[in-house]
């Protein structure tokens, strides 16, 4: 038995297991690549659990995690358009293992031009309409000006379109994840009827892959990351359910406070972040669940109402007999940022490292 004093994420290797080989099986069913994206669990053990299956390429969301995951894969996309600053970095990757960049700029095609050693594949980053970063699917002229530049280049191999659809997290259903999903395959649909011939496009993001049955025969990847552990927000939006969330904050109680129907938890912003959902008007942090078995969610007791640095206050919804020193397990909102903020796990009784920046 776990032997818990403080705030600690638990992971559920069968879930997980399962979770990865359901995507797995889905890529397989839709003939496109599977690359999952490792930014969520941050793990070289993790890691291994994917190897096992027979999944050999990945991705990442920086040069420092491409460095840290190096050391056991080969062939990694870091799907954050490049930091010229890190060039050394990654010249030193390339030295050992296959890394595929992300650009959106011209400047960028044309520093890596002068300054990589190796020849390397670039991803051009599409935005379909999530509105945070590379080059807009309307802007054709700029497109073809891009493409150009690339396929010019003497150290630069043009590897495709690379998106991702991050506003079917905004989604408040399936339906909606669908409807945001089809909206970005159709300014997919309008791009490419600008070109003749077929390009290659990676996508990624888990609310919609989780749900879709069919993709364009265009896509020839997919990149998902959250689906590992899934979480609160996936389950609110229908991307998954309960059975599928695959880890656990456990928390101590400090105090309860009987008259208010209130316990106060060590357990804050700096363990869970301050991702937040919203219910009945409500701010909610995380669901919270009483008794032995830490994966039982037949008893739900309340929610976190609020957190601060190192304090969670956690609204009773149920009566019970609830002691100071009790632990309470707690479904996080977002489980790639309470997973960074705690910096480890524990499985099966034993720590497993992440990646420390």
């Amino acid at each position: 038995m776990l032997n818990i004093e403080k705030p600690t994420l638990i992971i559920n290797k069968d879930i997980v297991l399962s979770n990865i080989n359901t995507l797995l099986q889905l890529s397989k069913k839709l003939s496109v690549s599977f690359r999952p994206h490792f930014k969520t669990h941050q793990s070289l053990e993790v890691g291994k659990w994917f190897k096992k299956l027979g999944i050999n390429k990945i991705t990442v969301s920086s040069v420092t995690m491409a460095e840290y995951f190096s050391n056991q894969w080969n062939d990694i996309t870091i799907a954050f358009p490049f930091n010229i600053l890190e060039i050394k970095k990654v010249n030193t990757l390339l030295k050992k293992s296959k890394i595929n960049l992300l650009v959106d700029s011209i400047e960028t095609i044309e520093f890596l031009e002068k300054n990589i050693d190796h020849i390397v594949k670039v991803y051009i980053k599409i935005d379909l309409g999530y509105n945070r970063a590379g080059i807009f699917f309307k802007d054709i002229n700029k497109l073809k000006f891009t493409i150009d530049k690339i396929k010019n280049s003497k150290k630069l191999n043009f590897a495709g379109y690379l998106s991702h659809f991050g506003n079917t997290y905004k989604s408040k259903n399936k339906i909606d994840i669908l409807n945001t999903y089809n909206d970005s395959i159709n300014n997919l649909d309008t791009l490419n009827s600008y070109f003749n011939q077929k390009i290659n496009v990676s996508i990624g993001d888990t609310p919609s892959i989780s749900i879709l049955n069919n993709i364009p025969s265009y896509v020839n990847e997919i990149r998902p990351g959250n689906f590992v552990f899934y979480d609160l927000y996936q389950y609110k939006i229908g991307s998954c359910k309960f059975k599928n969330i695959g880890l656990r904050m456990v928390c101590p109680i400090v105090s309860v406070y009987s008259k208010e129907n209130k316990i106060l938890i060590y357990g804050g912003s700096v363990h869970f972040s301050k991702d937040v959902i919203f219910e009945k008007g409500r701010e909610c942090y995380g669901y919270v669940y009483y008794g032995n078995n830490f994966w039982d969610t037949s008893n739900k007791i309340g929610y976190i109402e609020s957190l601060s640095q190192e304090h969670g206050i956690i609204k009773l919804e149920k009566k019970g007999n609830y002691r100071v020193g009790d632990l309470l397990s707690i479904i996080p909102i977002h489980s790639c940022l309470t997973a960074d903020k705690m910096g480890e796990y524990f499985c099966d009784n034993k720590n497993i490292s992440m990646m420390k920046i």
